[in-house]
């Protein structure tokens, strides 16, 4: 079956209700402290480590639940809107500063 553009839009305009309601159900069923640091770097578009520096900064609050750590999406604005600065890659240091010849 081969649809032309028409009936694509007009497939993805009857779906797309259905599909936002499934997402607002979804995220509804989520607690707030569900991020865990891979879904907290990804929800702010930073990486990992700058998460995780956040945390130990003091910047980003997070529970710790045994050895998981969670975080809530309200206080992630801070650290996606704060990570104005370049981060240093951290291989960098492990590298000689000198010339290799």
């Amino acid at each position: 079956m081969r649809l032309d553009d028409d009936e694509i839009r007009a497939l993805a305009a009857a779906l797309a209700p259905a599909v936002a309601d499934l997402l607002e159900r979804r995220l509804a069923e989520r607690p707030e402290w569900a991020y865990s640091i891979a879904e907290a770097a990804a929800w702010a578009d930073v990486s990992e480590h700058v998460v995780r520096d956040a945390i130990a900064d003091g910047r980003l609050p997070c529970v710790r639940v045994g050895r998981q750590i969670r975080i809530r999406r309200g206080d992630l604005y801070g650290v996606r809107h704060d990570n104005t600065e370049t981060v240093p890659d951290r291989g960098a240091s492990r590298m000689g500063s000198g010339d290799p010849t």
